[in-house]
């Protein structure tokens, strides 16, 4: 296994974790319009198929980090600001990425 592409998964993902967690945010707030949740995270997703990242390990970061980006890409704001379990949810995510919280036992993200 490249150590290079282990580095460069490792990178991308702690690059983005505070984007991701701002834009989680800010949906879980009522602040943003699902449509620039999107567009975030179909360039998020351009972005890593830039990455040959399948000899890498998923670590336990980077599956909170695909877990919240599939919640928030898949989910509507309407749905999340109304279930009380996808809210909480996205905020132990959130925490977790932010690096304050453990990892969320339901997190079973995995790399698209």
């Amino acid at each position: 296994m490249g150590v290079n592409k282990v580095v460069k998964t490792q990178r991308f993902i702690h690059n983005k974790t505070d984007q991701l967690s701002y834009y989680a945010n800010a949906l879980l707030d009522g602040e943003i319009q699902d449509s620039e949740v999107d567009l975030y995270c179909w360039d998020t997703i351009e972005e890593w198929s830039q990455i040959n990242a399948k000899e890498a390990c998923l670590t336990p970061l980077e599956s909170a980090f695909w877990y919240l980006l599939h919640q928030i890409s898949f989910w509507s704001s309407s749905e999340i600001q109304t279930s009380e379990k996808l809210k909480n949810e996205m905020v132990s995510c959130i925490s977790y990425l932010q690096g304050y919280g453990r990892f969320p036992d339901f997190c079973s993200g995995i790399r698209p």
